[in-house]
């Protein structure tokens, strides 16, 4: 039995990553995001039975959204509206966040293990507005985050799907990776407070 544990740590190191902080023309800037255009494509992608919520059968194909179900649905009624998506998204803005630097580590068999790729890929409704972010883990079975042509670490503030990579190839089953049930919200408002934790069990059948 291969049990794998992703922790995203309650390490919160912002790296001076507040719009116009660092000076320079490599500073990191605030992601650009449609709150509304984005609120409108997750529905579009998830809500199958179009009625104008992702209910929580739709929710189990919407990692990232199932993930950060309680601080999106503001009404409590066990789904998630386009308008409690759109609200959601707009917090990032007046957050004022380019990046959030946080370890994560990965544990197999109860040991923490070196060279898994890690990847969080941004659900497709956050429309390109961020970008994915890779790592490694290390002897200690320790990942931190980078953004592609980023110079910085850190990830965006957003909503993404993570996949785990073995020894360079899809060996882990595809619900790690390429079928990925694995999501994370990144956000300001979550990091420090318990929501940036969160295990996963995996088999290797």
């Amino acid at each position: 039995m291969l049990k794998t544990i992703v922790e995203f740590s309650l390490m919160l190191s912002l790296v001076s990553l507040m719009l116009g902080c660092g000076g320079g023309p490599s500073a990191p800037v605030v992601p650009k995001i449609n709150a509304a255009a984005s609120a409108t494509a997750a529905m579009d992608e998830y809500d199958l039975n179009k009625d104008g919520f992702i209910d929580q059968a739709e929710l189990k194909s919407a990692p990232s959204l199932k993930e950060a179900e309680k601080v999106i649905d503001s009404n409590s009624d066990g789904k998630l509206s386009r308008e409690e998506i759109e609200q959601r998204l707009n917090k990032y803005s007046a957050q004022r966040m380019a990046l959030i630097s946080f370890s994560c580590s990965v544990t197999m068999g109860g040991a923490r293990k070196a060279d898994i790729e890690v990847e969080m890929v941004p659900e497709k409704f956050m429309l390109e507005a961020i970008k994915v972010a890779k790592g490694k883990t290390d002897a200690n079975g320790m990942v931190r985050f980078k953004q592609e042509d980023q110079e910085f670490e850190g990830v965006a503030p957003g909503f993404y799907k993570i996949k785990l990579i073995k020894d360079g190839s899809l060996s882990l089953p595809a619900r790690f990776n390429e079928n990925t049930a694995l999501g994370k919200e990144i956000a300001l408002d979550r990091m420090g407070r318990g929501g940036d934790s969160f295990d996963i069990k995996a088999s290797s059948k």
